[in-house]
């Protein structure tokens, strides 16, 4: 009976307290043309200790090299890849409106039935709040390196800057892995990694 009970409150418990995940805002488009393989060869400039790019640049094409190594990505000098990697990874501030909870109180007034009601009245209300949200947004494209010699794949993802520092490798990962595809919609930053091709 013990047993019992423990499982109906952690069952309790779990739908009581509902999860809210971070999401990011996903879009990628491929070329049908000219599809990618995994086996590919993907060339990707290699800043390392640059000095000639800023430090979001410099830490977003490490994380790119690494993400790309862990998707099983086969990476090689542009003299012998097939595609070459751009990206670009920037900041900035985007005006957005949420709905904000506001706890009112009004007074009662009138009657019921002739005789007079007078009191006070508890409630909520959702007033629109506009504020200014700094975003994250790391692009990426695939150029073909033989001809002809044009962007076959690009992506985009985007999310809040503070969320794309926690989960770092998922933000990178989740537009990396799309790579070949086109795709529209959100995903998850906090849950599991996604599964390599």
């Amino acid at each position: 009976m013990k047993q019992w009970a423990i499982l109906l409150f952690c069952i309790g418990t779990a739908g009581m307290s509902g999860c809210a995940h971070t999401y990011a805002d996903l879009s990628t488009l491929q070329d049908a043309k000219y599809p990618i393989a995994h086996t590919d060869k993907i060339a990707v400039t290699d800043l390392g200790d640059s000095t000639s790019v800023d430090l979001a640049t410099r830490l977003a094409s490490e994380t790119l090299l690494q993400q790309l190594h862990a998707l099983g990505y086969t990476l090689a000098p542009a003299a012998d890849a097939d595609f070459q990697l751009g990206f670009n990874i920037s900041n900035k501030d985007v005006a957005m409106t949420y709905g904000v909870t506001v706890p009112t109180i009004s007074n009662t007034f009138g009657d019921i039935n002739g005789r007079p009601v007078n009191g006070t009245t508890f409630g909520d209300t959702v007033v629109p709040e506009t504020r200014n949200v700094n975003m994250t947004q790391l692009e990426v494209s695939l150029q073909r390196l033989h001809d002809p010699k044009v962007i076959v794949w690009q992506g985009r993802i985007q999310t809040e800057t503070a969320d794309a520092q926690q989960y770092r490798e998922q933000f990178f990962r989740a537009l990396l892995a799309n790579i070949g595809l086109t795709v529209n919609g959100g995903v998850q930053l906090d849950g599991s990694a996604t599964p390599a091709k």
